[in-house]
């Protein structure tokens, strides 16, 4: 609530506009204003977070992070273990990696790591978002400071007809075949790329 206040504010200095303008705009009073802009207000609604934010010529987006360490779900479990029975032994697997950065809440869904080489591996059971799913799992694989990526996607129809509409766009960013990168993961190597796996 306070960085939320503190944007606020400023887009409002920026704005050349009062905390009692911003008030009548929004049909509310000017302190309560100044507690929204100081984080002291509690009783604040996402609605009316919205209309201040609007006021002030800011758009409000919202996320959601766990609060604590996230489990994953049984889908995910299965896929990961779907891999896992693949993959060679001579890989160390651990899940739940969080985000060595304090305060940042993420947490990757499995790193396994030979001598050579550490791989990422996000557990995807609905593509919903290529391009925001894919973003997200190479953000997570810059922070954890991983060789390699591997996006492993439920072979689901709906998600095989995502990864058909992804077309190019999702080869770029995953060069390996899945065929290589499974062959390379059962040897226990380095896949030599980043890989989108539907298994």
């Amino acid at each position: 609530m306070h960085e939320l206040g503190r944007e606020l504010r400023l887009a409002r200095i920026t704005g050349g506009k009062t905390q009692a303008w911003v008030a009548q705009r929004i049909g509310s009073c000017q302190p309560r204003i100044s507690l929204i802009e100081r984080g002291r207000c509690p009783t604040v609604t996402v609605s009316q977070l919205h209309r201040h934010a609007a006021a002030v010529g800011l758009r409000l987006w919202l996320r959601v992070f766990p609060g604590g360490l996230r489990l994953l779900d049984a889908p995910q479990l299965a896929l990961l273990e779907r891999l896992r029975t693949r993959a060679a032994s001579a890989w160390r697997w651990e899940r739940e990696v969080p985000m060595p950065k304090a305060g940042d809440l993420r947490a990757l869904d499995a790193r396994i790591s030979v001598p050579a080489c550490t791989i990422a591996i996000e557990a995807i059971t609905r593509l919903a978002d290529v391009q925001a799913q894919t973003r997200a799992a190479r953000l997570k694989r810059r922070d954890v400071g991983a060789d390699r990526l591997v996006l492993l996607i439920s072979a689901t129809n709906a998600n095989r007809r995502a990864v058909r509409e992804a077309g190019p766009a999702l080869l770029a960013d995953f060069p390996m075949s899945p065929r290589s990168a499974l062959m390379a993961l059962a040897a226990g190597h380095d896949p030599g790329g980043d890989a989108a796996i539907l298994l």
